[in-house]
This record gives structure tokens, C-alpha cells and sequence, in this order.
């Protein structure tokens, strides 16, 4: 069947043209041979055997068909219609034969040569399709592969960066304990697009704390409903959500709004506080190690987050020093009192350093108090690391003293604490402005057991220690 498109429409008005003109010339200039039948060359049967030559059978055949129609129109003056087509029959009725012989044969030939060709150009696209295909995978297969490579090499550093990272996550920010949390997903994940969401009791709803990658159109959804999201989703149930899930649950499908590929629960403290969304990531990240990574780190981070949350909420921002950071004595009072209230109900311990800086007016006076701070809290930075990164400090009652809050340690820890800093003290070098600082520290230490101590009892005993040694 031949459809009547555009080409063929082009074609057939080609074939109509080239007749028509074929008749004017026979009637204008050859009346005395109608249909070319006279002599050796005859244009119409020309005309068939090219179009079918030319365009196939079809073609062909219509050609043969036109050509015959115009020439049964007679060309001369002659009234006689039947005679003249009488004569034109028995003078032609051979060559017709042999047109339609050759109009058949000259198409077929035609046709079994542009079907070659098709054949050809199909197979040819095939073969393009499948080579483009193939290509795409052995690309996609490199990057899996340059994946599994990386995480082959990274076996081992994977260990020890979680262990760095976790030490990281301590703080007395909670917004910085959240932003380490991000950037060490977006590490093992090279996450594009991260957020963390906590539940809001007051609203019954999750709000973003941190995120990485949002633009300010983002922030127009900053608050999800626990119902109608996958991170709510996953906050109501503790469970891990990946993208792969929407092909079995129904219910995840409707709740899909296309910026969810992992959302992990974080929970501690017997309950589940929030969630972590991963929004963009690149394909090759998506894959089963990753997800287990950073499920281990983020079930790690949680008693950190914890801590974070409890110490954000313990603490009185009004009450920090805008320039060393640190909180007032009445902080530092209230957290040892509510610890030891703590350590009343079940086993909790926990211990407190006071620093001293005898010579501390001395040197404020000769480099400046805001010099003289900034190089202690170079000094706090090497005992927080020094402690791995789990120590609070504090602002004690004078102006050259600093308190540490210690969790999870006991006498027998603090007093090796205290060995090891005053250690760090003596050994380094210790510059304000390039200029060399020699500092008189005498410290105090106390621990909190199992026994119950009223807050003022704990905090004299690290004062009397001090107060011994400037005797």
C-alpha cells in the first residue's frame, strides 16, 4: 500500500505534469502522429519505463496509465472517435504489451533496490542505536566501577573517617554539631541537596534545622506535615526510606513529592527526634554500601546530637561571652546541677576541671584581654582535642578562670585529663602577636560518682585544690 505522503504527493503531480506536456507537444506540434505512434522513439512509453525506473512499479504503472488515457484524446480534427481509437489500438496494441513488460520489470528492479537500501539503513540505525546503547552502559559501567575502586581504597580510611568525624560532632552549638553531621554525609554520599528536619512539639510538625544545597526558593517548604510526607513517614515509623521503595508501596507513591532518595530517622534517648533527607546525589552514589555507611554514622552521631540538644537547651545564649564564646558560672552552676540530679536516678558520671591563669592580669595588661583570649581559646582547642572533642567549657567566677564540664569520666580519668594538660601547657608554644607567652596554670579537678553531693560540695573540692597550690 502506498500512502499518499508528501514525497509521493510530489511525485504523482511530477508524473501528471510531465504527461499533460507531452500532450500539448503531440497536439500543437505532431497532429499528424497522434500518440507518438509513429517512428522509432515513443515519449510516453519513455515516461512509464522512467518512472518506474525511477520511482517503482507503482509509479510506473500510473504513468503507463495516464499516458494512455491522454492518447486515446484525439489530436486532430477527425470526428471519428471510434475509428481513431480503433486505428490506435491496432497500431499499438504490441508496443502496450512490451510497456507493461518493461514498466514491470524497470519497477521491480527499482523496488528490490530501494528495499536493499531500506534493509540497509534500518540495519544501519540498528546498529548506531545499539553501539550509542552500548555505549551509555560501558560509560555507566565505568563510573560503577570507578565507584566500587573508590570504595575498595577507601575500606580502610572509612573507619578512621568516621571515627575523626564523630569526635567532630561535638559541640555546644547545636546548629554546628548538625552542619558536621551534613558535610560528613555529603562526604560519603557527595549529597548535592541534604536537610535535617526535627519534630516540633508545640506544632505537631517537622521543621528544617540545616541543610546544604537549598536555594531560597527551598525555604518556601520548611515546614512538612508528618502526615502527607516521606519524612514524615519516617519519622512516625523509625525507618530508613529509599527512593527503590516507591516501586512496592503504594502509599509512599502518594506521599512521593520527588525530593526524597534516602531519608534516615535519628533517634535517641528512646524516641525518634527528627530525620535526614537526602534530596540530590549522583547516580553512582546510590547503592546499598553508602546507604549502610551512613546509616552506621548517623546511628553514632545520635548521642552527640543528643548532647547537643540537651546542652542548646540547658543553655541561656545571653549569657555567653561574645568573644570567647563560652557561658557564664551560672551556666556551668546549672549544668552541674542538673547532672547531678541525673546521676541520682541511675549511673552517671561525670567530672569538672577549673583552670586558673595566675599571671593573667600581667599578660592582659601587656598584649591586651581580647589578644590574650584569643590565644586561649587556641589553648581550649588543643584540650578539646585532646579530650576527643568531649568537653564543655565555661566561664568560672573570676576573670582568669575556666571551668570544664567532662561527661563520662571519672577520677581516676580526670586526674590522667589533668596530667596530659598540664603536659600540653608546659610543652607548647604558646604566641601572642609572634610574641612568645609563658603562662602560670594551676588546675582543680573533681568527679561526680554514685554517691549524691550537693552542687557547692563538688565545685569546692576542685576550688581547695586550687587554692593548695598557691600556697
Amino acid at each position: 500500500m502506498i500512502k499518499l505522503e508528501k514525497s509521493n504527493l510530489i511525485k504523482l503531480l511530477e508524473i501528471l505534469v510531465l504527461v499533460l506536456i507531452l500532450f500539448f507537444i503531440n497536439l500543437f506540434f505532431f497532429q499528424d502522429n497522434p500518440g507518438f505512434l509513429k517512428g522509432q522513439f515513443n515519449p510516453y512509453s519513455a515516461l512509464a519505463l522512467l518512472a518506474a525506473a525511477y520511482y517503482g512499479k507503482f509509479f510506473g504503472f500510473l504513468a503507463f496509465f495516464l499516458t494512455l488515457v491522454v492518447t486515446m484524446i484525439p489530436v486532430s480534427r477527425d470526428p471519428a472517435i471510434f475509428g481513431y481509437w480503433r486505428i490506435l489500438w491496432s497500431e499499438n496494441n504490441i508496443s502496450l504489451t512490451f510497456q507493461i513488460v518493461g514498466v514491470y520489470i524497470f519497477g521491480l528492479i527499482r523496488d528490490t533496490y530501494t528495499l536493499q537500501v531500506n534493509n540497509y539503513r534500518s540495519t544501519t540505525r540498528k546498529e548506531v542505536s545499539e553501539k550509542f546503547k552500548y555505549k551509555k552502559e560501558v560509560e555507566a559501567l565505568a563510573a560503577v566501577n570507578q565507584e566500587l575502586e573508590e570504595r575498595v581504597l577507601r575500606q580502610t580510611e572509612a573507619v578512621a573517617s568516621l571515627y575523626t568525624q564523630i569526635k567532630a560532632l561535638h559541640s555546644r552549638n547545636l546548629t554546628e554539631t548538625l552542619n558536621v553531621l551534613l558535610q560528613t554525609v555529603q562526604k560519603f554520599s557527595r549529597a548535592v541537596k541534604a536537610s535535617i528536619w526535627r519534630f516540633d512539639n508545640s506544632s505537631l510538625k517537622l521543621i528544617m534545622t540545616a541543610n546544604i544545597g537549598w536555594s531560597p526558593e527551598d525555604f518556601e517548604n520548611s515546614i512538612l506535615d508528618i502526615d502527607e510526607s516521606i519524612e514524615g513517614w519516617s519519622f512516625r515509623n523509625n525507618k530508613l526510606f529509599s527512593v527503590r521503595m516507591l516501586l512496592d508501596y503504594e502509599n509512599l507513591m502518594k506521599l512521593d513529592r520527588k525530593r526524597n532518595i534516602f531519608t534516615f530517622p535519628i533517634s535517641f534517648a528512646g524516641h525518634v527526634w527528627g530525620v535526614l533527607n537526602i534530596e540530590d546525589m549522583p547516580f553512582t552514589k546510590y547503592n546499598l554500601y553508602v546507604e549502610k555507611i551512613l546509616s552506621i554514622f548517623i546511628d553514632l552521631s545520635a548521642p552527640e546530637i543528643e548532647r547537643a540538644v540537651e546542652y542548646d537547651s540547658l543553655i541561656s545564649y545571653d549569657e555567653i561571652n561574645p568573644h570567647t564564646g563560652f557561658p557564664a558560672y551560672s551556666q556551668f552552676f546549672h549544668i552541674v546541677e542538673i547532672n547531678i540530679a541525673k546521676g541520682e536516678t541511675g549511673t552517671h558520671n561525670f567530672s569538672i576541671v577549673l583552670i586558673e591563669i595566675l599571671n593573667f592580669p600581667e599578660l592582659a595588661e601587656r598584649h591586651g584581654e581580647a589578644d590574650l583570649w584569643d590565644m586561649l581559646k587556641i589553648l581550649m582547642e588543643e584540650l578539646s582535642s585532646l579530650s576527643d572533642n568531649k568537653i564543655d567549657f565555661f566561664h568560672y567566677k573570676e576573670t582568669n578562670q575556666i571551668a570544664i564540664y567532662y561527661p563520662d569520666i571519672d577520677y581516676d580519668g580526670v586526674s590522667m585529663f589533668c596530667l596530659e594538660m598540664v603536659g600540653l601547657i608546659n610543652n607548647g608554644k604558646w604566641k601572642i602577636r609572634d610574641e612568645s607567652v609563658n603562662m602560670e596554670v594551676i588546675l582543680g579537678f573533681s568527679s561526680f560518682g554514685s554517691q549524691p553531693v550537693p552542687p557547692y560540695e563538688l565545685l569546692a573540692v576542685a576550688e581547695h585544690l586550687l587554692e593548695m597550690q598557691k600556697v
